[in-house]
């Protein structure tokens, strides 16, 4: 396997791009926290101002929970709608990059737009994650090539004992 090159041809759809923004976003970034803490925050607020039996109590715990439940489902919202939008791009599947790995590292090339190649050696990559259908080869916290089942010119499993071999520790299947 020293010598061995794999080649991946990456044809992304909207599935698999909705998948792994949903991935990075909720899972791996945690990006869910502070709009949750902020709603509890508000709501603790809302219901504190309901129990001091206060004039105008109800209607300031009312605002409280308008803002506190209001703000996190905009940020959802507008998270959820912008994913749609750019994974519409993406239908029909569309060719997006070439990955080819070899004993040095990864090579990528872009399918898509004239642009400069990215070469990174296996010890500069930051994380792979196995999820139902993809690989996820992070080539820093910022930036991820989605590696789609079916599309490397070995069998996915293959592809992941590749990875595991020369990452380690740094490949987590999900």
């Amino acid at each position: 396997m020293k010598g061995k090159e794999i080649t991946v041809r990456v044809r992304l759809d909207a599935k698999t791009f909705r998948r792994f923004s949903s991935f990075d976003m909720l899972r791996l970034r945690k990006r869910w926290v502070r709009p949750v803490v902020f709603a509890l925050i508000l709501i603790a607020f809302s219901v504190a101002a309901l129990l001091t039996g206060r004039e105008q109590a109800g209607l300031i715990a009312a605002v409280l929970l308008v803002v506190g439940l209001g703000l996190p489902l905009v940020y959802f919202g507008t998270y959820f709608s912008q994913l749609n939008v750019r994974a519409a791009e993406l239908k029909p599947p569309k060719a997006v990059y070439t990955v080819r790995m070899s004993f040095e590292g990864i090579h990528v090339t872009n399918d898509r737009k004239a642009e400069e190649s990215v070469e990174v050696k296996w010890g500069q990559l930051s994380a792979a994650y196995r999820d139902r259908g993809c690989v996820y080869l992070y080539v820093n916290p910022a930036r991820a090539f989605l590696l789609p089942d079916g599309q490397a010119d070995v069998p996915d499993d293959e592809l992941w004992a590749y990875l595991v071999k020369h990452m380690q520790q740094k490949c987590k299947a999900l």
